[in-house]
């Protein structure tokens, strides 16, 4: 089984989607969508349910179990970062200053074949407050304009719809890879997909926002 790292396949793929690098990966082949990466879709806090909101455990809880993704899947173990830790996690793996952030979880996963290139990455951070959470969202969004401003606007808008309050999807198709980030509350959630069907790269979305409900519903008590 190949092992599953943080900064191999997808993360080499994604450095090469934002830098505009020419180096040659294969394509899948799947659906593509038109249009540049716009905004992010604005999701006002409905004050008669209960806040999204996980401590360190509700989001390692959080995190999807291989068979929720596909009966292929298999993966690494999860990780949790905490305080100062999850703040040097968020600058080098995100590029991104989230001094705010609470907490951070993360699990990979990849098709059981060694001969498959396909391979998904969940990553969770958790906040005090929802603005917090946007501000950090809204900064990753910001960071992948620009860099795709200096590559050719090569990201295409996708629209995945997960029931999260906010959703950002993008995705480059000369080297296969999808992006998708969510808030849910206090929580952001970060997929990189690399040779992923549209479908799939949905299906996993739906399943990380339900698995962040879930694991809220549990910390407020709910059934």
């Amino acid at each position: 089984m190949k092992s599953v790292v943080r900064g191999t396949a997808v993360a080499a793929a994604l450095v090469l989607a934002l830098t505009g690098c020419e180096e040659s990966t294969p394509a899948a082949g799947s659906g593509k969508a038109s249009g540049a990466p716009g905004k992010t879709q604005e999701g006002a806090v409905d004050p008669s349910q209960p806040l999204i909101s996980l401590d360190p455990t509700g989001l390692m809880n959080a995190l999807p179990i291989e068979s929720q993704v596909g009966d292929v899947m298999v993966g690494g173990e999860p990780f949790l970062a905490q305080g100062d830790d999850a703040v040097q996690y968020c600058v080098q793996e995100e590029g991104i200053d989230c001094v705010d952030v609470d907490a951070v979880a993360g699990k990979d996963m990849e098709e059981r074949s060694d001969s498959s290139d396909t391979r998904v990455e969940f990553r969770l951070y958790s906040f005090e407050t929802v603005e917090q959470a946007q501000a950090a969202m809204k900064a990753q969004v910001d960071t992948w304009r620009k860099a795709d401003a200096t590559s050719g606007g090569r990201w295409q808008q996708k629209t995945v719809d997960s029931g999260a309050d906010e959703t950002e999807a993008v995705r480059d198709d000369k080297v296969d890879v999808d992006v998708v980030v969510m808030r849910l509350g206090t929580v952001v959630s970060h997929i990189v997909a690399l040779d992923v069907l549209p479908e799939n790269v949905k299906h996993a979305a739906v399943v990380q926002a339900s698995q962040i409900q879930a694991a809220a519903l549990t910390r407020n008590g709910g059934h």
